[in-house]
């Protein structure tokens, strides 16, 4: 089984935003009630990085992996999944290179609750049947009116991913292959305070 950490943004300097840090003491507290699992941290950084043409030093699950370690978890039960730049990406790259080269089908999936609706759709449509996930959405403490625009923005964001999955077929993470960050979607221009929020981490 694995314990899986959505990434959820990071800095230039390499900082990842508050949010992240509750989702790794979940992922923490989970795997010290079951120590026989791996714990994978997953996550390159955003995409957005890409319209501003400036990286981060480290990539969110290096970031993610340093913390798990200072946090007294065993380095050889971290895993990273460093390629992926945004939900869509991360299945696919979990499910590609972990989950069917392990033969692995179970695993809890830990990411925000504001983006749990949006999760739970991707990984259906990207992992489709055979698969026994839990899903964790932590209960962040956000600003009000941040919170708002957060969660508004995130059900914008379902309704695209949907239009870009509805006619691929449950499982079939093949359809996404050459398609990642190539499309529209990944284009479009997103507001200043979403840029702020998931690439810089603030």
């Amino acid at each position: 089984m694995f314990i899986v950490i959505l990434g959820g943004g990071i800095n230039l300097s390499g900082d990842l935003p508050d949010h992240v840090y509750q989702r790794l003491n979940k992922a923490i507290d989970l795997y010290k009630k079951n120590p026989q699992t791996k714990i994978i941290a997953t996550g390159k950084y955003s995409f957005l990085y890409d319209q501003i043409k400036k990286y981060p030093a480290l990539t969110e699950s290096e970031k993610m992996s340093e913390y798990l370690v200072k946090k007294e978890i065993p380095k050889k039960d971290i895993l990273l999944e460093n390629k992926s730049k945004d939900t869509i990406s991360n299945a696919y790259y979990l499910k590609k290179n972990f989950f069917i080269p392990k033969k692995e089908t179970q695993a809890t999936i830990i990411t925000s609750h504001f983006h749990l609706d949006r999760v739970k759709y991707i990984f259906q449509k990207v992992f489709g049947p055979g698969y026994d996930f839990q899903f964790v959405g932590i209960q962040e403490t956000l600003p009000k009116d941040e919170e708002k625009k957060v969660i508004d923005h995130q059900k914008y964001l379902l309704k695209r991913t949907k239009q870009i999955l509805s006619p691929m077929k449950d499982g079939d993470h093949n359809f996404l292959k050459g398609k990642l960050y190539k499309i529209k979607y990944y284009r479009e221009k997103r507001p200043g305070w979403v840029i702020d929020f998931v690439a810089k981490g603030k």
